[in-house]
């Protein structure tokens, strides 16, 4: 008679991943996207003809068709069609709720894989099973999302293999948590538009470290200060809500945590140039690309 195993009770597990504002898109020369960044997405960007500048950080990379460019989140990034012909692109922002993941990506991602690279070799068809998908039927999520998830197993797959030997990457865990936390303000309006509001001060409490050490390492791991990306933040959901939807500026200005229409008005104008007003009226094409933040 087989023996049994032991008895063995297994954690309840749950994840959540999403995708968002996956598009096509056929763009003339001399058009730009703008700098911008991507809050907890990731981004996969493959060139389906032409060709395009592709800057993640201070680095720039030229991305003909057929190569991929992978950006991590909190990234700076744009894209920019230098040439005088079009460039046609296909996009996939996705988030996953998965630490390892992100510390594997963040490790090593080299953002540019060219047609021929092992990497592009292996993703390039995946991520054109997904667009496929999308056009023939964009409403079987549960086809989409095993689409995805396979391309994310052999992302993580291919990062393990490439991450043997490494160090992980430092506090990569407490800096997620603490842009998680940063998010939620945002989404919550209780972030003060004040400088040196409390909401760091109460982050680091929620997470157990000292506000000191939660600048320190968030700077450290994403090259920016906490403030500093609380006010990117803002200033794309302020972009998103303005040409997305028909709420009243005043509202919009609340909704992101600011208490009055006038210092919205103000910090809005610092960002852009121009007032919320002006922007809604003549700027509703040029963001539609950002992502907003999950609701």
């Amino acid at each position: 008679m087989t023996s049994l195993p032991p008895e063995r009770w297994f954690p309840h597990i749950r994840s959540e991943i999403c995708i968002y504002s996956t598009h096509t898109r056929t763009v003339p020369g001399g058009w730009t996207c703008g700098r911008h960044v991507h809050h907890m997405l990731f981004e996969i960007n493959l060139v389906l003809d032409g060709t395009q500048t592709a800057i993640a950080g201070s680095t720039e990379h030229e991305q003909h068709a057929g190569d991929l460019m992978l950006i991590s989140p909190m990234q700076m990034h744009d894209y920019q069609i230098r040439g005088s012909e079009n460039t046609t692109f296909f996009v996939v922002h996705f988030q996953v709720d998965d630490p390892v993941f992100h510390k594997l990506f963040e490790m090593n991602n080299k953002g540019l894989y060219a047609k021929g690279h092992p990497l592009n070799t292996l993703l390039v068809p995946l991520v054109m099973n997904l667009m496929k998908a999308l056009f023939e039927d964009s409403k079987s999520t549960s086809r989409l999302f095993l689409h995805l998830f396979t391309l994310i197993t052999e992302l993580q797959s291919y990062f393990n293999q490439e991450g043997q030997g490494k160090e992980p990457a430092l506090h990569s865990e407490l800096s997620y948590l603490i842009a998680k936390e940063i998010e939620t303000r945002v989404l919550s309006s209780t972030s003060s538009d004040q400088p040196g509001g409390d909401w760091l001060e109460s982050i680091s409490h929620n997470l157990g470290v000292s506000r000191r050490h939660c600048h320190r390492i968030f700077k450290q791991f994403y090259g920016m200060s906490p403030r500093e990306y609380l006010m990117i933040l803002k200033r794309q959901e302020a972009m998103q809500m303005l040409v997305s939807s028909t709420e009243t500026i005043e509202r919009i200005a609340h909704r992101i945590g600011y208490e009055n229409v006038q210092s919205f008005s103000r910090q809005f104008v610092s960002w852009t140039g121009c007032t919320p007003g002006a922007f809604r009226k003549n700027h509703q094409d040029d963001v539609l690309h950002l992502t907003p933040l999950e609701r």
